[in-house]
């Protein structure tokens, strides 16, 4: 900004054109004063003399004698000007401290081409006078100590403008051709006088050849900015690459993992490859052997042994060269001719099917071991294995028989993941089944309950199947155990287990299950648990029972049932747990309950039941252990305390949000203390405003409203 007001400045002192005095001629000799036509001679202009720039403000310096003007004017002047040069020494001296902070080496340049151009000589003494407009100055030092450069002479021109401001300039004297190399060199600014443009240089760069070079503000913000965007360009080049770094291999991963965990079913596609895979994989030679084996079990397994990757075509592949069990010829493998060759297959094509690669325990599958002897395999269940054979049914002595696998027990929490293989089916000894707790995922091939009809144990709770529980398991007369439970089977209650005679235990419990029981569930006579809580079966329950049945769980709780309890479950002798909570029953408890004397848990809560309690004393009372009516708001009358005052077998009683009326008392009370241990009492709830009770946590309007410590 100062470098622009020292410029327009200059130029204005420039345009303007100095104005001089007229001063009167002085009377040629022999001419009279008044001079007249004949005889005067003619006029000149005389020039001022230019006052000496000696001093600082200038001194007397010659005045013409004839100068008339008066002494009042002349000191007005000399007060105005004395005035002036005192604003204008006091702007300079601030400008001389910014010169000597900033600009010492671009006004070194340029003293040091005045003083190249006039010499030492003149000791930089060169002087230049200006008009009254003008105000001049002594002599200035820049540079450093050791090459102080004396100007031999700084001028600030003052111009006062329109506007009644100053500008101002700084010239500096030299030599026309000096300046004229200098100017050619580019070194320092000359202006259209010949005159080194005095500047301030705030950057000055050093470059290869030791040559400062001067910088505007302009350049330097340009440049900073050119460095910026590199920086910022390098730091998102450098995020690039570490984002990618970690992205790839991550990608990688994640999609290895979702291939591995690719299942393949084997059922046909419904457009199979018409030609066997042109590219085996590495180390798997294109063979007769391959070729004989896939045509071998194509009616097993079908055209899935022609999918690369499937279960079926890996278990092929093994069989056809990864298989290290020692065979008959002396050597390795068995061949489509020898006697256990499928079965070996279809354990191996487990092996893959089930993602065996992860499971949590696996010894000795895919070994050279026999099969019998894998882990799961080998052990001993009912009518199943025995010792030096695993979990084989021993070959008969008829030639080309051999052991034959019957359980295969995974256990629980083993990370088994698939769908079973329809090819199991083909093991027809196969007794006990257990994967429980693990990721079982699709339907049950309906070819199991098919070739399985001397299994009697089925145990596959707390996977992911859906679908409905195949009709092939009908008639199957040694199964005695199913656990379904916490899966997603689905539609209507199945009635093929009403065919199950020998079925003992059946637990469906949490699947979605709908429709209504049959009666024929009644009628097993050999059904001891039966557990079907937590699904979305409707109607009447069965009343079907008898003396003969063996029932002792009957656990339809959370369900939609409705109508009353079947009067004839009071004739199942045996009976120790009913849980009908979370229904629509009504109705009260039947009378041929009370005769239940090995009855323990009787949960009737959240219900539409009514009536009242029996009063008198009853078997069933006796043995009870956990007793359960709350929010059945038809239950009314008192409660019998006194049939439960004498037992110390009950843990829970609940009574609240009902219509029971009554008293808590104090021995019943003291049954709650925590040192108890067999005989505590665990829960006892009741509504206090109806029940006294000092030791409840009592409710009031189906919330609780205070808890005993």
């Amino acid at each position: 900004m100062a470098d622009d007001e020292d410029e327009e400045l200059r130029r204005q002192t420039e345009d303007k054109p100095k104005k001089k005095k007229k001063k009167k001629p002085k009377a040629e000799d022999g001419a009279a004063e008044g001079g007249g036509d004949d005889g005067e001679a003619p006029r000149k202009k005389k020039k001022k003399k230019k006052k000496p720039l000696d001093e600082e403000g200038g001194g007397d310096g010659d005045v013409d004698d004839n100068d008339k003007k008066p002494a009042a004017k002349k000191k007005k002047k000399k007060k105005k000007q004395d005035q002036f040069d005192e604003q204008i020494e006091t702007r300079d001296q601030q400008q001389q401290q910014q010169d000597n902070y900033n600009g010492g080496a671009a006004v070194a340049a340029a003293a040091g081409a005045y003083v190249q151009a006039y010499g030492d000589d003149e000791g930089g003494k060169k002087k230049k006078n200006w008009n009254d407009n003008n105000a001049t100055y002594g002599t200035r030092h820049y540079g450093d100590n050791d090459g102080d450069i004396e100007m031999a002479q700084h001028t600030r021109s003052i111009n006062r403008n329109g506007d009644g401001n100053y500008n101002d300039a700084y010239c500096f004297e030299a030599d026309t051709e000096i300046m004229a190399e200098i100017q050619q060199d580019n070194t320092v600014q000359v202006d259209e006088s010949g005159g080194i443009q005095a500047f301030v240089a705030e950057t000055i760069e050093i470059d290869e050849d030791n040559v400062g070079i001067i910088k505007s503000d302009a350049e330097i913000e340009a440049e900073e900015k050119r460095k910026y965007v590199k920086w910022f360009g390098g730091v998102v080049c450098c995020l690039v690459i570490v984002v990618m770094a970690v992205a790839i291999p991550l990608t990688l991963k994640l999609t290895n993992n979702v291939i591995n965990k690719t299942r393949y079913v084997s059922d046909p596609p419904t457009e199979p490859p018409s030609l066997m895979p042109s590219i085996m994989p590495s180390g798997q030679p294109t063979s007769t052997k391959f070729m004989e084996i896939v045509e071998f079990l194509t009616p097993l397994s079908g055209n899935a042994l022609k999918v690369q990757g499937s279960p079926q075509y890996k278990a092929a592949m093994w069989m056809e060269s990864g298989d290290m069990m020692p065979n008959s010829r002396g050597g390795t493998g068995l061949s489509i001719n020898d006697a256990g060759f499928t079965q070996r297959y279809i354990m191996a094509l487990f092996y893959y099917a089930m993602d065996g690669d992860n499971w949590v325990q696996k010894q000795g599958w895919l070994s050279e071991k026999s099969e019998c002897e894998w882990f799961g395999i080998d052990g001993i269940s009912e009518g199943c294995g025995a010792d030096g054979i695993g979990g084989c049914i021993k070959r008969s002595d008829f030639k080309g028989d051999f052991n034959k696998v019957c359980r295969l027990s995974m256990g629980r929490l083993n990370n088994l993941f698939g769908e079973f293989p329809k090819e199991l089916g083909q093991l027809t000894e196969m007794r006990y089944v257990e994967i429980q707790d693990d990721w079982l995922v699709g339907t049950i091939p309906s070819e199991l309950g098919e070739g399985w009809r001397k299994l009697h144990t089925f145990l596959i709770g707390g996977n992911v199947m859906s679908g409905v529980f195949p009709t092939s398991f009908a008639d199957n007369e040694f199964l005695g155990t199913v656990f379904i439970d916490r899966n997603n089977f689905n539609g209507t209650f199945p009635t093929v287990f009403d065919t199950l005679k020998n079925l003992e235990w059946l637990d469906a419990e949490g699947n979605a299950f709908t429709g209504s029981l049959s009666p024929g569930i009644g009628e097993l006579k050999n059904l001891r648990i039966f557990n079907i809580n937590n699904n979305s079966i409707s109607g009447k329950l069965p009343d079907t029972f008898d003396e003969s049945n063996l029932i002792e769980d009957f656990e339809v709780a959370y369900n939609k049932f409705s109508g009353t309890l079947p009067e004839s479950l009071g004739k199942a002798k045996f009976l120790k747990d009913l849980r009908a909570s979370g229904n629509e029953l009504s109705g009260g408890i039947p009378v041929s309950y009370y005769k239940l004397k090995n009855l323990e848990e009787l949960y009737l809560d959240d219900n539409r039941m009514v009536g009242e309690l029996p009063q008198t004393y009853e078997p069933f009372y006796d043995g009870l252990q956990e007793f359960s009516i709350h929010t059945n708001k038809g239950i009314k009358g008192r409660f019998p305390v006194e049939n439960f005052e004498d037992t110390l077998r009950i843990k829970v009683l609940a009574l609240h949000n009902t219509e029971l009326t009554g008293q808590i008392t104090e021995n019943i009370c003291g049954r709650l203390d925590p040192n108890l241990s067999y005989t505590r009492l665990m829960t006892l709830t009741a509504d206090c405003d109806k029940i006294k009770c000092s030791c409840c946590t009592c409710y009031k309007d189906g919330k609780i409203v205070s808890t005993f410590p």
